[in-house]
């Protein structure tokens, strides 16, 4: 019996030290790659935000400024972006920011409240010499940072134009849970990076459409890699509530034309999605809701739509 413990823990010995190994050799991996994907892939322009660096990429040249912001936790926003981009840049110029923590930016440690992620996109913008007043067009969470921008800075938005976008009392409803700042050490460890690799034949649904080409798939995948559970979106997704919660009960400025695609897949799977856009609502006149079939990340299917009806909106309710 002494024996066959003796052999059991000397098993169990050597597998925790097989284990250690390969989370050393994990994490070495990842850290030595991950600098050198960013390097070769990055695609943009990056410029300097509060002494960090932040990724930005500038297409189309139209008299009008439309300013895509991403959601909560997308890998790499530029990516994702491309489709619409380069269908919004026929007619206008596009600009598309990588928050920190996101795509090829660095990462940061300042806290994700409204007032510095809407100074960060003012500070990007003013650094990329674009002028506004600009034309938001955020997804998800964006959707908050978009009407803290309207609020206070009113003349220098013209129009926000949502995709499935967050509203502020959305998290009177349901509240959302904070995440363990330790979740970063998956990020640091490569276990992303790991179970990404490991699972090549997972589809989130992106090229559902085939939008995207193979190397931009590619690029994505990366950047899961590198950005998933970092410490700026774990801070980002803390601070929902709070971020929210400053903004309960507001609506959009009365002269402010606003554009909400909704997701026929939120709408249906939550039936509070339609009425709390509705409640945000100030003036029907120039705020308008659209419900499109499809899931949350709405532009990876419905580019073409997005773009023709974003389209005859400016022209209709802008001057």
């Amino acid at each position: 019996m002494k024996k066959a413990l003796k052999i059991t823990g000397k098993v169990l010995l050597w597998i925790f030290w097989i284990v250690v190994g390969l989370v050393i050799i994990s994490a070495v991996t990842h850290n030595i790659l991950k600098p050198m994907e960013k390097n070769k892939y990055k695609i943009g322009q990056t410029i300097n935000v509060e002494g960090k660096n932040m990724q930005t990429y500038v297409t189309g040249s139209g008299e009008k400024t439309i300013v895509l912001l991403s959601g909560l936790g997308t890998a790499s926003p530029i990516i994702d972006f491309m489709p619409l981009a380069e269908r919004l840049s026929e007619d206008y110029k596009v600009v598309i920011l990588e928050y920190f923590g996101y795509g090829f930016s660095d990462t940061t440690k300042e806290e994700r409240s409204n007032d510095n992620i809407v100074n960060e996109i003012r500070s990007a913008l003013k650094e990329l010499e674009i002028d506004g007043p600009y034309i938001l067009m955020p997804h998800s969470i964006s959707g908050v940072y978009a009407m803290y921008y309207a609020i206070n800075y009113p003349n220098e938005v013209e129009a926000i134009i949502g995709i499935d976008e967050s509203i502020p009392n959305q998290t009177k409803i349901n509240k959302d849970s904070n995440m363990s700042p330790y979740l970063t050490l998956l990020n640091t460890f490569g276990i992303i990076r790991d179970i990404t690799y490991l699972l090549p034949s997972a589809d989130d649904g992106m090229n559902k459409n085939s939008y995207y080409s193979a190397e931009q798939v590619k690029i994505n995948k990366m950047a899961t890699a590198w950005n998933s559970v970092n410490v700026s979106v774990i801070n980002e997704f803390n601070m929902v509530n709070a971020n929210t919660k400053e903004l309960y009960d507001m609506k959009y400025p009365n002269d402010l034309p606003v554009l909400a695609f909704l997701a026929k897949n939120s709408v249906d799977e939550d039936k509070e999605w339609i009425p709390l856009h509705e409640e945000v609502i100030s003036n029907s006149v120039i705020q308008k809701i659209e419900t499109l079939y499809g899931e949350h990340y709405l532009h990876w299917t419905n580019a073409d739509n997005i773009a023709q009806m974003t389209k005859e909106f400016i022209t209709t309710y802008l001057k």
